[in-house]
């Protein structure tokens, strides 16, 4: 099972007013693109995958 953790960023006003902007566009909740938007930025750094890499089994 994963387990999920919450944490808070805080951001400026036209950060949160553009995530707010295009969180109503695309119908999602602003802190779950918030949090897509960080994934994927991640993967796009390869930070995920060298922290899978590292993963013993």
């Amino acid at each position: 099972m994963v387990k999920s953790v919450q944490i808070r960023i805080s951001v400026s006003e036209q950060i949160d007013d553009i995530l707010d902007r295009v969180a109503k566009k695309l119908g999602k909740n602003k802190s779950m693109l918030a949090r897509e938007l960080m994934e994927q930025k991640m993967y796009d750094l390869d930070l995920i995958q060298r922290g899978l890499k590292n993963i013993e089994f």
